[in-house]
C-alpha cells in the first residue's frame, strides 16, 4: 500500500490502483498529507499549467415562503390579484359558485391555502382545439395539463373526429363485436409486441384486473409496488409506506386489509431486491411504474432489468403501468426504454384518445385466464385455463374501440416507416420530446440564475416542475396561478405535456410565462434568504478553575462535542473522486 503523498498521486495518476484502494491509500495519510494529495491532482489533471482560478462559491438557494410566514404585503399582493382575476373570469367564478350545491367536485380541494382561497376556483372551458382551451370567458391558454397525458395528439385531432362521427352514424351498441374490435386487437398487439390484449373500462380498472391476473396464475397474494408511484383509485394498490416500511391504506373508507396485501419498496435500490427473493413464494406479482409520474427523473434501467431477471427466477408476473408511457415514448413505450419485456402491461389515457378506456397486453399464458386461451368451435376442444372473472358493459364499448383503433393506426403511420425504438424517436413523437427536453433545459438554467428552489424533471414529452423546499406549500399554487393569469393552463397535478401540435412558438411563450411569473415571486417576496444555519459553539479546550467544584454534566448535553473530521474526509475523498472522474471523461 502507497504511504506517501507521492507514491498515492503516482498509483493514482498511472491508475496502478482502483478507486477502493485509491481510497485505501489515501485513508492512512495525515490530514495534512490529504490536502496535498488533492492540490497534487488538480495541478497533475491541468497537464501542469497554472490552474485555474476556483470558482466563486455559488449563492445558496433561496428558501420558499411558508404560508404561516405572509406578511400584510403579502396579502395586499394576493388582494391585487383576486381582484384582477375576478374582471378577468367572472362566468367561471360565477359557476364555481352556484353550482357547488349539487355538484361534488373532487378536484376542487386539490392545493387548497387558505391565504389563496378566493383565487382557486375551477375555470370552466368553452372549447378547445390543437394546443390551446379557451374559457367561457374568451380567455386562451396554451393547454399543458394535456387532460392528465390523454391528448398526445392535442385537442380532437382530425383523424380522432372522423373516426367518432363515423361510428356514431353507424351507431354504436356498446356490447356488440365488430370489425373494429378485431382490427384494433390485432394491431394494438402488432405496435406493443404483446401476444394478447382486452380492453377495460378505465386505467384504474386494467390495473385492478391485472393484479387479479396474476394472482389468479401465481395462486399468491401480495403486490409488490414501489414508493412514489402511482396505480389508480383501486383499494388494491392504492396505499403508502409508513415510517416503519410497512404499509398504510391511502384514507378514510380505505380498508386496511386492502393496504397490509401491499409490499412497498424503494424504486431503483438494488438491495430492495433481496427483499423479493426472500418473499417469492408469497408474491404474485411486481407492479412498476417504468417512469414515475411524479418523479420522471427516476429512470433505473439496470434496476429494472435486475427485477425482470429476478420476476423470471422466482415465477412473479412483472406488471409494467404504462398509463403515461404507454405510446407516448414510442409504439412500444417503456418497453424500450428499459430493455425489457414484462409479463402484463396496462394502459389507458393516449391508447384510448380521449375516450374512457384501459387496456390490458401481455403474454398470452397470462391473458388466456381471462378467455380461457383459444379453441375452435368445429371440435371437441375446450377453454385450457379456469378462468377469473372479469366484465363490464362498457369493456367494448363501440365509440371507445373505434378511438383505440383511429390511435393505433396514427401511431402506425407516425412511426411505422421511421424506424422509432422508444429511446431516438425520429417521427413527430421524437420531434416533441426534444422540444420538452430543450423547454425543461431553459427553464432549470433560469431556476438556477435566479436561485429559486425549482427544478423541472422531465421524460420523453412529460415535464413536471418542482418546488424542492416545499413540494406542495403555497409557494407551488402561487406560481400555478401565475402561469394561469399569462395564458399558461396547466395541471393539479403538477404534470405536464406536450402534443404533437405545440409548436416552437408555443413553448417559447410556456417558457417566458414561467420566467415571468418567477419574476414577479421574487419581486413580491415570495422566495426569501434561507437564514444561515448557526456554527455550534466549539469545545473548550480547558476548564477554568472556578468551574472545578462545579458538579459533573453528562457530556452530551453540557458540552458541544468538536465537528466530526469523518466528514470532512469524505468530502475530500469525493473531491478525488471528482477529480479522476473528470481526468476520465466525466465517468464516476
Amino acid at each position: 500500500m502507497a504511504t506517501s503523498v507521492e507514491d498515492v498521486l503516482e498509483r493514482i495518476l498511472e491508475k496502478k490502483v482502483d478507486k477502493q484502494e485509491a481510497l485505501r491509500n489515501f485513508s492512512v495519510l495525515s490530514e495534512e498529507e490529504k490536502v496535498r494529495v488533492v492540490t497534487g491532482l488538480r495541478e497533475k489533471l491541468l497537464g501542469g499549467a497554472d490552474p485555474a482560478p476556483a470558482p466563486a462559491a455559488r449563492a445558496p438557494l433561496l428558501k420558499s415562503l411558508h404560508e404561516l410566514n405572509l406578511t400584510e404585503s403579502h396579502m395586499a399582493y394576493i388582494a391585487e390579484l383576486t381582484a384582477e382575476y375576478e374582471k378577468r373570469v367572472p362566468k367561471s367564478k360565477d359557476n364555481a359558485l352556484k353550482h357547488q350545491a349539487y355538484f361534488v367536485d373532487q378536484r376542487k380541494t386539490a392545493g387548497l391555502k387558505r391565504p389563496l382561497k378566493s383565487l382557486q376556483f375551477q375555470l370552466t372551458y368553452d372549447r378547445a382545439d390543437g394546443p390551446y382551451i379557451w374559457d367561457v370567458d374568451g380567455n386562451k391558454y396554451i393547454d399543458v395539463a394535456g387532460d392528465n397525458g390523454v391528448n398526445l395528439f392535442g385537442h380532437q385531432p382530425e383523424f380522432m373526429k372522423k373516426a367518432l362521427i363515423d361510428r356514431m352514424n353507424r351507431g354504436y351498441p356498446l356490447v356488440a363485436y365488430s370489425e373494429d374490435l378485431f382490427e384494433a386487437a390485432r394491431l394494438f398487439c402488432e405496435l406493443t409486441g404483446h401476444e394478447r390484449m382486452v380492453f377495460a373500462q378505465s386505467g384504474t380498472e386494467s390495473v385492478m384486473w391485472a393484479v387479479r391476473i396474476a394472482r389468479a396464475a401465481t395462486g399468491r397474494s401480495k403486490i409488490v409496488t414501489f414508493d412514489g408511484s402511482y396505480h389508480g383509485l383501486s383499494d388494491a394498490v392504492l396505499a403508502f409506506r409508513d415510517r416503519k416500511g410497512g404499509s398504510i391504506s391511502a384514507g378514510l373508507g380505505m380498508l386496511q386489509e386492502f393496504a397490509d396485501q401491499l409490499i412497498i419498496l424503494d424504486y431503483g435500490d438494488m438491495s430492495h431486491l433481496d427483499v423479493i427473493e426472500q418473499r417469492a413464494d408469497e408474491i404474485a406479482c411486481v407492479l412498476v411504474e417504468p417512469i414515475q409520474s411524479r418523479f420522471p427523473s427516476r429512470q433505473p434501467r439496470e434496476f429494472v432489468q435486475e427485477l425482470r431477471k429476478l420476476t423470471l427466477e422466482k415465477d412473479i408476473v412483472l406488471i409494467f403501468d404504462e398509463m403515461i408511457t404507454g405510446f407516448r415514448a414510442g409504439p412500444k413505450g417503456a418497453q424500450t426504454f428499459f430493455g425489457v419485456k414484462p409479463d402484463l402491461a396496462t394502459y389507458g389515457k393516449v391508447a384510448g384518445g380521449g375516450m374512457p378506456t384501459g387496456v390490458i397486453g401481455g403474454l398470452a399464458k397470462y391473458m388466456n385466464y381471462v378467455d380461457g386461451g383459444t379453441w375452435r368451435f368445429d371440435d371437441a376442444s375446450m377453454p385450457s385455463l379456469k378462468r377469473t372473472m372479469m366484465a363490464g358493459t362498457h369493456t367494448q364499448n363501440s365509440l371507445k374501440v373505434a378511438a383505440a383503433l383511429a390511435v393505433c393506426r396514427e401511431m402506425k403511420r407516425l412511426c411505422g416507416e421511421a424506424g422509432c425504438d422508444g429511446q431516438t424517436c425520429r417521427c413527430a413523437l421524437g420531434d416533441i420530446d426534444r422540444m420538452t427536453e430543450s423547454l425543461s433545459k431553459e427553464i432549470n438554467a433560469y431556476f438556477e440564475e435566479k436561485r429559486v428552489p425549482m427544478e423541472v424533471e422531465y421524460f420523453s414529452s412529460l415535464f413536471r416542475i418542482q418546488v424542492l423546499d416545499d413540494p406542495f406549500g403555497l409557494t407551488r399554487e402561487v406560481f400555478i396561478f401565475l402561469l394561469k393569469l399569462h395564458g399558461i393552463e396547466t395541471s393539479t397535478s403538477g404534470n405536464c405535456f406536450l402534443t404533437t401540435t405545440h409548436s416552437e412558438a408555443d413553448c417559447r411563450g410556456i417558457v417566458d410565462a414561467v420566467k415571468a411569473s418567477i419574476d414577479t415571486m421574487l419581486e413580491r417576496g415570495f422566495f426569501v434568504e434561507a437564514l444561515p444555519e448557526a456554527e455550534p459553539p466549539a469545545a473548550p479546550t480547558s476548564v477554568p478553575a472556578t468551574a472545578s467544584a462545579a458538579p459533573a454534566q453528562p457530556q452530551s448535553a453540557a458540552v458541544p462535542q468538536p465537528a466530526d473530521t469523518t466528514s470532512v474526509i469524505e468530502k475530500l475523498k469525493a473531491l478525488i473522486l471528482a477529480d479522476l472522474g473528470r481526468a476520465q471523461g466525466g465517468r464516476d
